[in-house]
């Protein structure tokens, strides 16, 4: 296996800002923080009164600067691309599917004390540059690979341009995947 690549945490000095974002840019990131946070509020509250709007929205804006503040504090950005949302629309169908796998797996274990095979798998996936767009998606891609319940996203070998997934229940073709 590659041995770990970054910054241990804990080790060296804090993060330093390698420029800092126009102010058109940070308030755009407000702006997208602060949609998102309203949607999520509307989508929980579920009532369209303009009390609870007007409350919505001032939650929302009182997030939306706590999430800039910290992205600029941190020296992160996070960067989105439209295109990276195609894959996500298919994480419910892979996490009901995981979750009958994995519920299968388990009843085989109760009943016949059957243990599934389990495997390491390599996923190619291309990974970007060292900037922001690159670091939110190396963040989803991993994100993304463990959200369901059948696998877990061990790392990245950057080597070999593959990410290292754990599968709890392996399927035959994950078990001759990997060599």
């Amino acid at each position: 296996m590659a041995e770990a690549e970054g910054p241990l945490a804990g080790s060296g000095g804090p993060r330093r800002r390698q420029q800092d974002l126009p102010w058109a840019r940070r308030v755009g990131s407000w702006v997208a923080w602060w949609l998102v946070l309203m949607v999520f509020w509307v989508w929980l509250d579920d009532s369209t009164a303009t009390a609870e709007l007007a409350v919505g929205a001032a939650v929302a804006a009182m997030g939306a600067f706590l999430a800039e503040l910290v992205q600029h504090q941190s020296a992160t950005h996070f960067r989105m691309s439209v295109e990276w949302i195609v894959p996500a629309l298919g994480l419910p169908k892979r996490i009901g599917s995981d979750l009958a796998t994995v519920s299968r797996a388990l009843w085989r274990y109760v009943v016949h004390a059957e243990k599934p095979p389990s495997a390491f798998v390599d996923m190619p996936k291309a990974w970007g540059g060292e900037d922001a767009l690159g670091t939110t998606r190396r963040t989803l891609v991993l994100g993304g690979a463990s959200v369901s319940p059948n696998s877990i996203a061990l790392g990245i070998d950057r080597d070999r341009d593959v990410m290292v997934v754990h599968r709890l229940v392996a399927s035959d073709e994950d078990r001759r995947s990997r060599t």
